[in-house]
């Protein structure tokens, strides 16, 4: 993943300072699990960094353009990404911030450059869906002959029916 390196500090020392950083980071494909995402023109950020007085805030949105595969018919399918970035990066840690500093916080180095990147990234990734559709109603591919349902039909459903291990049930009525 391309680095988003920003020098915090000395801008950012006093309280209360801020700054607003906006700007592409130039991701090819966004991945989770096995859902892989082609970005358009990467991801695209609105940030802002504020001090706290013990850190410095970090806020934002995210947004992006990509495609991938049709959850059900495996054609190309269009995604639009929106997502809130989150983040905090202690400047004078005491004893306690210190344990805190991997699970939820990033420490500010000595010479006072943080990477955005993770940060833009998991807004990004966070918001990907599970399923992915070409359209709402997306008919997927037969699963006896693999024919996408959307563009022509097939005889499998007629032609199985009497094979079916549940079609003596239908007898029943």
């Amino acid at each position: 993943m391309p680095a988003l390196l920003y020098k915090l500090l000395p801008e950012l020392a006093e309280l209360g300072a801020s700054s607003q950083v906006t700007g592409t980071l130039p991701l090819d494909v966004l991945s989770k699990g096995a859902l892989s995402v082609d970005l358009r023109d990467g991801l695209a950020y609105d940030l802002l960094l504020s001090n706290t007085g013990n850190g410095i805030l970090l806020t934002g949105s995210v947004s992006a353009t990509g495609t991938t595969e049709c959850s059900r018919c495996l054609e190309p399918a269009s995604l639009e990404l929106t997502g809130e970035v989150e983040g905090y990066f202690i400047t004078n840690p005491r004893d306690e911030e210190l344990e805190l500093a991997d699970d939820e916080f990033a420490l500010v180095p000595a010479n006072g450059e943080v990477d955005l990147a993770p940060a833009v990234s998991a807004a990004a990734i966070f918001e990907l869906p599970q399923v992915v559709l070409c359209q709402p109603d997306c008919r997927g591919l037969c699963p006896h002959c693999g024919v996408n349902l959307n563009v022509a039909s097939c005889d499998c459903a007629s032609l199985l029916a009497a094979d079916h291990p549940f079609a003596a049930l239908g007898e029943l009525l």
